[in-house]
């Protein structure tokens, strides 16, 4: 029982790091403080798993608790935040707590499964198929910390996370920051039409709409130019589903119009900032930037790890979609490509 405590106070603490990312690591993404946070992240996961005698890692849960103590503690002392003081405190008293209580019953506990070997261990399918999925999801957050660098950043460079857009700074403490781009060989003035009509009951948003309709959203992605949808305007609401969407039971889900820049930007409350940038008269970049509270309360401490881990990849693959489909749908009616080609565009 000792054992299985602490090692979901271990879990539990190595998944309270993933709101760090959003104090300040998006908006200025030093390759070191990511380091520090995927191995605070990871190794008090992976520690709490070794606790657990996963096989993989129960020989090696005090390195890795041992690991994951110094990064955290060297991570919350650069980011220089009150809680990351108290924080860096937790960190030390749980090291000390683990240590001085647990790991007599911790390392006793593994040397008795190694001694009777699973076989012997009561339900010894139960005990592997457990083992296998707590091995995929430390395998999971191992990706998630290695790839979020680049997947909250695609297609942007440095000048274009400084650079001032419509809608920055719209809140107080907007230090989170994700963005992504594309390049699109159509002019600006030809891309702002499909951007212009993007919407549940209008034009979709030119990402996985099969993916959306499994979860009960009726969106279809258009493959033309609706001159009725173009007017949009501040104030406008621009749909997520459809209003009786899971019975109503949420309201309207979607997006408020903060301000529009006719052929240049438009800015979704809640969401953030679709910026067009011309290159030349033939070529231009969409660019869409999100920006959120990032000063650490409990809230956001619990919600941490859903929203860093889940909602926010999955949110990312959903948008570089919608950034590819846009592009292929403006570039092929750029050049007169439309019918066929770009139906089979839109399937891709």
């Amino acid at each position: 029982m000792k054992r299985l405590l602490f090692a979901t106070i271990v879990i539990a603490h190595g998944l309270a790091h993933a709101d760090i990312a959003r104090w300040g690591l998006s908006y200025s993404p030093r390759w070191f403080l990511t380091a520090l946070w995927s191995v605070a992240l990871v190794g008090y996961v992976a520690a709490g798993c070794g606790m657990l005698r996963v096989p993989a890692l129960r020989d090696a849960w005090k390195q890795l608790m041992i690991a994951a103590t110094a990064s955290s503690i060297l991570l919350l002392t650069l980011i220089g935040a009150w809680i990351g003081v108290v924080g860096a405190i937790v960190d030390v008293a749980l090291l000390i707590l683990v240590f001085e209580w647990a790991q007599v019953q911790i390392d006793a506990d593994v040397q008795r499964a190694e001694a009777v070997g699973t076989a012997r261990l009561p339900h010894p399918s139960w005990h592997r198929a457990g083992w296998s999925l707590t091995s995929l999801c430390v395998l999971y957050l191992c990706a998630v910390a290695t790839l979020r660098p680049i997947a909250v950043h695609w297609g942007t460079t440095p000048a274009d996370r400084v650079l001032t857009l419509p809608g920055d700074g719209a809140g107080s403490d907007t230090r989170y920051q994700v963005e992504q781009a594309i390049v699109i060989h159509a002019s600006a003035d030809a891309v702002w039409p499909w951007l212009a009509q993007i919407g549940q009951g209008r034009a979709g948003f030119y990402s996985y709409d099969r993916v959306e309709r499994l979860a009960g959203v009726r969106i279809h992605n258009e493959n033309r130019i609706h001159p009725e949808w173009q007017a949009i305007r501040e104030g406008d609401f621009v749909r997520a589903t459809q209003p009786e969407y899971l019975g109503g039971r949420f309201g309207d889900l979607g997006w408020r119009v903060a301000e529009v820049v006719p052929n240049r930007a438009l800015v979704l409350e809640n969401w953030g900032t679709f910026a067009i940038q011309p290159i030349d008269s033939a070529n231009s970049r969409l660019l869409i930037r999100t920006q959120r509270p990032s000063a650490p309360t409990l809230a956001r401490l619990l919600a941490g790890p859903v929203n860093v881990l889940l909602l926010e990849p999955a949110h990312l693959i959903m948008q570089r979609a919608m950034l590819i489909g846009l592009r292929d749908r403006a570039e092929l009616a750029a050049r007169g490509d439309a019918g066929p080609r770009l139906a089979e565009s839109a399937r891709r």
